[in-house]
């Protein structure tokens, strides 16, 4: 069943990455980092996939939780997009640079997971260092979504950009993103548990298969699906944004 699953997910994220790759040029330089991040997490699921339906070993383990880091990235690059069109009078300069700093947390948070994880995998002393690294690791995720949460719900509260166009374009990016921060959510506290408990039936790879799909799987299959699905129905606001004369009409 382990290999099942494996095989789904190759299968699933192999159609899923043909779109997202068709968005990374249709929705231009305001949407590079959200869909370029988006394509990043679909490869890692492939190979991640690819490696589990041959052999459940630790780097498949290290791989699907490494992957929380592009589609958290791939949330903050989108909401950047969204709040670059739907929001009135947008200081490009400040939104790129908090989009960029994002990284930092997000980055050092699966650094120091995967470093703890791998040890773990291995068995290296001193056991108690590893679990603290992995639990560290977790925990700077947990507050990264945690910033995503309060990043998104600023942005509804905001005033709206003049242009209707641009406006609905990026009311759909936003809800997409709001949508799918509930199931990363979930995603990111299954890990948090998996990891620092380290019980064998909550196992990314290994464990129940239930618990695998509902907390692990779908939540990432569905965010995924949701954000293509946004990003299809809004492909043509790079057009939109040349017609009205770039950020200035903001």
């Amino acid at each position: 069943m382990t290999n099942s699953l494996s095989a789904a997910e190759c299968a699933f994220y192999a159609v899923l990455i043909i779109p997202v790759l068709f968005l990374i040029v249709r929705h231009g330089l305001h949407g590079l980092l959200g869909w370029l991040f988006l394509a990043l997490f679909c490869t890692l699921r492939i190979i991640g996939g690819g490696m589990a339906v041959n052999d459940s070993s630790p780097a498949a383990s290290i791989i699907s939780n490494v992957g929380l880091s592009p589609i958290l990235l791939a949330a903050a690059g989108i909401l950047h997009e969204a709040r670059t069109y739907r929001l009135q009078n947008v200081d490009q300069k400040v939104e790129w640079a908090f989009a960029l700093l994002y990284h930092i947390p997000v980055v050092t948070g699966v650094a120091l997971t995967a470093a703890g994880s791998s040890k773990l995998q291995h068995h290296e002393q001193p056991i108690e260092k590893n679990e603290n690294l992995v639990k560290a690791g977790m925990s700077i995720l947990v507050v990264s979504w945690a910033i995503l949460v309060g990043w998104t719900g600023l942005s509804f509260a905001a005033p709206r950009a003049r242009s209707v166009d641009r406006a609905r374009a990026g009311t759909v990016l936003l809800w997409s993103i709001a949508f799918s921060l509930v199931l990363l959510g979930i995603r990111v506290f299954y890990s948090l548990v998996t990891l620092s408990t380290r019980k064998p039936y909550l196992n990314p790879t290994t464990g129940s298969l239930a618990i695998r799909v509902i907390l692990g799987f779908l939540p990432e299959l569905i965010a995924t699906i949701v954000y293509v699905a946004a990003g299809l129905k809004t492909h043509g606001v790079a057009k939109i944004v040349h017609r009205d004369g770039g950020d200035d009409q903001l």
